[in-house]
């Protein structure tokens, strides 16, 4: 992707979302007009955990995958961020004083993202009037709610409920209406799958063997299928799913995402997940 169609990509894509809060479109020109362009192949690492956090990213291309590294040295998948999606600005203070990627992002597919620093962003946030600033930190604490009743909602289910709720979060996000049900675009693998509901490849296996038997769940290639509400089998209760936005190019949008910022009630890191999703 050359220079000049990133710009154009990545503005209007982050205009639409920055209208969503009321903001005007002159917020969006000022952050893409600092911003540096860069894509990374698939498998490419964003930034990895202890990596200085001075830079956020802003996805208008691609999927990248959100990690959170434990001391074991194995891998949560906290979350699939896509076009509209800010990542990387959730951090803690190493040892030395300095804030630090507390997350890993690694590229999914061919992936295409702004950088804009952290201190130009708190600059323009800084540039709002009071009831702008009050309609973010309203939207803030509404984020920071919906993140502890994720958590403490996924913690309380069983693997294949679990598995049930992220299937449903995918299809909302990224799935793609056809005539056999809802596309998932995201070619995720079992052992993606395991690390998202904290469980072993052989358990999603067999929770996906089962969910295939009860015609709830298809396969296509690399790709899952998830049938609609008005054509899942009769005896089935699971995956009720109509998907808000199906077949568009952008992503629903969405209240909050995984936010660090959010729990830690830090107005300024937390602002752009509210704006951007």
């Amino acid at each position: 992707m050359d220079l000049l169609t990133a710009k154009l990509a990545a503005r209007t894509l982050l205009k639409k979302h920055v209208s969503d809060l009321d903001l005007t479109a002159d917020f969006a020109d000022e952050i893409i007009g600092q911003c540096t362009f860069l894509n990374y192949e698939k498998g490419s690492m964003l930034f990895i955990q202890g990596s200085p956090a001075d830079l956020v990213f802003y996805v208008f291309a691609g999927q990248v995958k959100i990690y959170c590294p434990r001391s074991d040295g194995t891998r949560i998948l906290m979350n699939l961020a896509g076009p509209g999606d800010l990542i990387g600005y959730a951090d803690f203070i190493d040892s030395r004083g300095r804030r630090a990627q507390v997350f890993e992002a690694e590229a999914l597919i061919k992936t295409s993202v702004a950088l804009f620093t952290r201190d130009h962003l708190l600059k323009l946030l800084q540039t709002l009037d009071q009831e702008s600033r009050s309609i973010l930190i309203e939207r803030l604490n509404t984020a920071w709610s919906s993140i502890a009743h994720r958590f403490g909602t996924f913690l309380s289910m069983t693997f294949k409920e679990r598995l049930e709720f992220v299937l449903k979060e995918l299809s909302e996000k990224f799935g793609v209406r056809d005539s056999r049900g809802i596309l998932l675009r995201p070619e995720l693998t079992q052992s993606d799958f395991a690390e998202m509901i904290g469980s072993s490849r052989p358990m999603v296996s067999r929770l996906f063997a089962e969910m295939m038997k009860d015609g709830v769940l298809r396969r296509q290639g690399k790709h899952l299928i998830l049938p609609e509400a008005d054509k899942m089998p009769e005896n089935s209760s699971q995956l009720k799913l109509v998907p808000k936005n199906t077949g568009a190019s952008e992503p629903p949008a969405r209240v909050a995402n995984i936010s660090i910022a959010a729990v830690n009630g830090d107005v300024s890191q937390g602002v752009g997940d509210l704006a951007l999703h």
